[in-house]
């Protein structure tokens, strides 16, 4: 046993359906081994103010398959605030806390690494809707954010279809693909343009003319938000505290070049934060449970500095510097077989 007492939960950065899931695991584990739980209110915001919430199996019920997070996020980077590190430390040392359990992306893993090195007993858990960590096969998140494209995506094919109109659907991915891939597949859409690989418009705007003249005058393909398309343009242009340019809107340069190479005006969707919200997916539900497994039997053999992954529908450690030392990336045998089932014509 490693003498854990007392552990402390935040989640950090853009929230996802399941992390009460997880939420709700944990508490109750915990629990049966006699460690206390906290909640970090808004991710390190709340250990820097030092707000602390209470969590028992009263307070976790009923969270079941509710999206968000009770403990509430935010993306903020103690190590851009003045101070702030040290009100940490304080932090948890006025609370007793023996470990910090830390879920979120990289910007939120890569804070919970630097905390190690302070001394802090910390655990990551992989929690975004990009899929984008290493050391794991999914992320809690990201199963339910593909629910919501896919939902949202299929109210609107109707109506393309009626009117002869191709479609570019926008979704989440700076760096990494997962999402337009999967949902491009399950979809049934032309294909998946995504951070990874270049996109050629001109051989885009040739499959959308070959299938026309084949007779089919309506089309589907999924769009990453982080593709590099000349022409291209932001909603926004600002900087969030880690260094991210905050995007948004490349569909819209992405139909007005293909309009202009072919006469065809795409319609242009960009689903933004409808992708976070709502009910958890059933198996982005089952997953939280393994992860919050994972995260008990760390604290019970006294394993710190690592993120708890899922392989196989099992737990599995990565040590915290190596999950973040790179962005896990869709590989082109995935990339090319999604396009494959879309280009038919």
């Amino acid at each position: 046993m490693s003498g854990v007492k007392k552990a402390a939960l935040l989640t950090g950065g853009g929230d996802s359906s399941a992390i009460n899931d997880f939420i709700r695991s944990l508490v109750i584990m915990l629990q049966r081994e006699d460690i206390g739980i906290l909640g970090i209110r808004n991710s390190y915001k709340g250990l820097i103010e030092n707000r602390i919430m209470a969590l028992d199996t009263g307070t976790v019920d009923t969270l079941c398959g509710s999206g968000g997070t009770i403990v509430g996020t935010s993306r903020t980077n103690p190590y851009k605030i003045e101070g702030a590190v040290e009100k940490i430390l304080k932090t948890i040392e006025s609370n007793h806390i023996d470990v910090l359990v830390c879920a979120g992306g990289n910007d939120t893993l890569t804070v919970a690494s630097k905390l190690k090195e302070e001394g802090v007993n910390t655990i990551g858990i992989p929690q975004t809707i990009d899929n984008d960590i290493l050391g794991t096969d999914y992320s809690i998140g990201f199963h339910s954010a593909v629910k919501n494209i896919v939902e949202c995506t299929r109210m609107m094919i109707s109506s393309n279809i009626a009117h002869d109109k191709e479609m570019l659907v926008e979704v989440m991915g700076r760096e990494s693909g997962f999402l337009a891939v999967r949902s491009a597949v399950i979809l049934g859409a032309g294909g998946a343009l995504i951070p990874e690989f270049p996109v050629d418009v001109d051989a885009l705007c040739e499959q959308i003319k070959r299938k026309r003249r084949a007779g089919r005058k309506h089309g589907l393909f999924m769009v990453s938000e982080g593709i590099k398309l000349e022409g291209g343009q932001l909603l926004a242009d600002e900087v969030d505290v880690f260094g991210n340019v905050k995007l948004g809107g490349i569909v819209y340069g992405l139909a007005d070049i293909i309009d202009r190479k072919i006469g065809v005006k795409p319609r242009v969707n960009v689903l933004g934060y409808t992708q976070r919200g709502g009910e958890a997916d059933q198996y982005d539900s089952y997953l939280s449970n393994i992860f919050a497994l994972g995260v008990t039997e760390n604290i019970n053999n006294g394993i710190f500095g690592h993120m708890v992954g899922v392989v196989n529908e099992k737990p599995s450690n990565i040590p915290l510097a190596d999950a973040i030392a790179q962005i896990k990336v869709v590989d082109r045998d995935t990339y090319e077989f999604a396009n494959s089932m879309g280009d038919i014509w």
